[in-house]
């Protein structure tokens, strides 16, 4: 993808989406510059700039990243099946973290 579409796509994402109980703020390009370049570092991505006006940049997952996600599938969709379970599982804790104060 190129940059601004994965931009655009990471900043269309509902609010109520990600870090249960948190609204997100809006994601700014630093941000994303930074963790685009250690993903890069990280071989998880790669970067491919064009030479010619307008230069654009491209990002592609790497194949141990294309690895990584189809074995982290499993637990995103066992994560969102059992919604309630992790819910109750965080207000407990927090609970129990509110008493320890």
């Amino acid at each position: 993808m190129q940059y601004t579409s994965l931009l655009d796509a990471i900043r269309a994402q509902d609010s109520d989406t990600g870090w249960p109980g948190k609204k997100h703020r809006r994601l700014q390009d630093s941000p994303l510059n930074r963790t685009l370049r250690r993903l890069e570092q990280g071989e998880l991505i790669s970067r491919h700039r064009e030479h010619d006006f307008p230069y654009r940049a491209t990002y592609e997952l790497s194949a141990a990243a294309k690895e990584l996600l189809a074995a982290m599938a499993p637990l995103a969709m066992w994560a969102e099946t059992h919604t309630d379970l992790v819910d109750r599982t965080r207000q407990r804790r927090h609970a129990e973290d509110g008493t320890n104060c």
